[in-house]
């Protein structure tokens, strides 16, 4: 009996050292502080992008698909002519148009066309002469990706040099010697402005050149992480 009770005794015993070793390698280090510090600008967009439709109804849908095919042919042709505009066509789609007792009693069609240059006076004068067999749908702006990397390369040295700041005055304020940097991580962000369409824009006979305003687009960069103090 005595031998058992002692066997005992040390099976709990390492039990115990075992249990606290384990606990010692799963525990959260102390002193370690998470924050995130972001720095940004407003930068001017160099970049519009505008969506036009060629539209169309008719009870026959060859007749239908002869109508934007050829609108959307000259369409091509003008803005081929610009020189520095991307042009790039996009969606075809026909759909019936019911009456009554759900019969099909016409067709109508679309097909988008989309353009993109960094000169917006000739994107504007290049969209108000195709408005008049053309629909324009929406208007965008935003930073060329040359200006955007640019951009974000100096944000991002600033950021960073933010965030050792931060993590210098969390240091003096805690009292601890020094800090050891544990991870970090870089995101970039920023907003692009869209430019409402009117009602009045949608129309065929509306074929002013539209005022555009390249206006700004706000670039971020946030630098997040952690660190550990170091008080000895």
């Amino acid at each position: 009996m005595y031998l058992l009770r002692n066997l005992l005794l040390v099976y709990w015993s390492m039990a115990m050292v075992v249990s606290a070793t384990a606990a010692a390698g799963t525990a959260v280090p102390e002193d370690q502080i998470s924050f995130q510090v972001e720095v940004g600008r407003e930068v001017g967009n160099d970049r519009v992008i505008a969506v036009l439709t060629a539209t169309a109804e008719d009870r026959k849908p060859a007749a239908l698909a002869d109508a934007i095919n050829q609108d959307m042919a000259w369409a091509l042709e003008q803005a081929r002519a610009g020189g520095q505009v991307t042009v790039q066509s996009g969606n075809y789609q026909t759909y019936p148009v019911y009456g009554d007792k759900r019969r099909i009693v016409r067709w109508r069609g679309r097909q988008e066309l989309r353009l993109e240059a960094q000169d917006v006076d000739q994107l504007s004068q290049l969209v108000g002469t195709l408005q008049s067999r053309l629909q324009v749908q929406s208007l965008q702006f935003s930073v060329s990706p040359e200006r955007r990397q640019q951009a974000e390369d100096e944000l991002m040295d600033q950021a960073l040099k933010a965030y050792q700041a931060r993590a210098d005055r969390i240091r003096a304020a805690l009292g601890a010697k020094r800090y050891r940097l544990m991870d970090i991580n870089i995101r970039s962000g920023g907003q692009r402005p869209v430019v409402p369409v009117r009602a009045e824009a949608l129309s065929r006979s509306s074929v002013s050149t539209p005022a555009l305003e390249q206006g700004t687009s706000r670039i971020s960069v946030q630098v997040g992480g952690r660190i550990r103090l170091v008080r000895d």
